[in-house]
């Protein structure tokens, strides 16, 4: 077992819940993982694939990402997003609503996009894109997430982890496609965990500065529940990364929730062995 992998077993080990960890340098090859085959429930990171869908469809003519719907008061979702407190009739386009569902994960947005795309059509393409332990359950809808978090997806580590691989590497979409993806997962307005110890600003590329890492993710969390996966960039290399956890006994709701705080530490312990710098963070 390499350096990378005893450092994540020891932090998954010492955490209070669940955990499995899948990273791989995409450059390299190097893997480092952790009960990467357990299902957790996905929470909001189940919205890549959502967004994938967009995309596949998009490149397939059955939907555009210029297509306009027309907010209702009963698409109104409770949970994390703007839309539900937005007026009735605002008209987004498909693009708005995915910039929403990743940057802000807003759960309106998201049940739009599923109502459009449809249910059946993204587990479809979670299939086709080689996943097979990952499943979209049903449109979020709290009173089925209160009786299991299970209720809304679950996935695997491993799956998330070689679903980036194969879309980094153009196997899925096309080059123009995968890169207008990735530029909606870099507007990511909750910048922890995995961004929490890097050398990163999330408003570096809006204020026309340049930085030296890229990251491209989508968070997630539940009740006992905290996820993340992207994709980071450094000078070096392009790893994929994630992290899932669940039954943490921690009731904490903001960042400082002990399933972000270990998404933080694994983040920055395969930063510093692939992204060649240690951090100052504390441990």
């Amino acid at each position: 077992m390499s350096d990378l992998a005893t450092d994540l077993a020891a932090l998954a080990e010492a955490f209070s819940g669940r955990a499995g960890i899948a990273a791989r340098n995409l450059t390299t090859g190097e893997e480092a993982i952790y009960n990467d085959r357990e299902r957790f429930p996905t929470a909001s990171i189940i919205k890549i694939l959502i967004l994938f869908e967009l995309f596949r469809q998009h490149e397939r003519g059955s939907a555009q990402l210029w297509e306009r719907v027309t907010l209702r008061n009963q698409d109104r979702t409770q949970g994390s997003g703007l839309l539900v407190s937005s007026d009735e009739g605002l008209n987004p386009t498909l693009r708005d609503l995915a910039v929403f569902m990743m940057a802000i994960s807003d759960n309106t947005a998201t049940n739009l996009l599923i109502d459009r795309l449809g249910r059946h059509a993204i587990n479809v393409a979670i299939r086709e894109a080689g996943l097979f332990d990952t499943e979209l359950r049903h449109r979020i809808d709290f009173d089925l997430i209160r009786q299991s978090n299970d209720n809304l997806a679950v996935g695997t580590p491993r799956d998330f982890c070689d679903f980036l691989s194969h879309l980094w590497r153009g196997e899925l979409i096309s080059a123009g496609s995968v890169a207008e993806m990735l530029a909606i997962m870099r507007i990511q307005k909750y910048i922890e965990p995995i961004r929490r110890h890097l050398p990163y600003s999330p408003y570096a590329e809006e204020f026309g500065e340049t930085q030296r890492i890229w990251i491209a993710s989508k968070t997630g969390g539940l009740k006992g529940v905290r996820c993340e996966a992207g994709l980071v960039g450094v000078p070096q290399a392009t790893y994929a990364l994630c992290v899932m956890t669940k039954d943490c006994p921690d009731p904490t709701i903001t960042c400082d929730h002990e399933g972000s705080h270990f998404i933080s530490a694994v983040s920055r312990r395969v930063f510093e062995a692939w992204g060649g710098e240690s951090t100052s963070a504390p441990a």
